[in-house]
């Protein structure tokens, strides 16, 4: 599943995420987990470069990942800011 992560295609990208995040449930090494987890951020960042369209669902996606895993995106702030060309939903959920 984690060569998935790197798929053009975004609807592969959040399978595997959510395919990962039930393993995380599963899977009794924290090491592992952990491991896991860093592989999970960059992707889901990179979904924040696409369209509008895209931005948002990756961003609602973004959303339920930080309540099971907070710490997954801590050094990721940056990609969460306000731009002055993104829509307004898109601000919305960003905030």
């Amino acid at each position: 599943v984690l060569p998935r992560l790197q798929h053009v295609n975004c609807a592969v990208v959040l399978s595997a995420v959510k395919v990962i995040m039930k393993m995380l449930n599963v899977v009794g090494s924290e090491d592992l987990s952990k491991a896991w987890c860093k592989k999970m951020a960059p992707p889901l960042v990179t979904l924040l470069g696409a369209e509008p369209e895209v931005q948002y669902v990756a961003l609602r996606n973004i959303s339920l990942v930080i309540q099971k895993r907070p710490g997954i995106l801590t050094n990721e702030a940056k990609v969460f800011f306000c731009k002055y060309n993104d829509p307004l939903y898109v601000k919305m959920e960003k905030l």
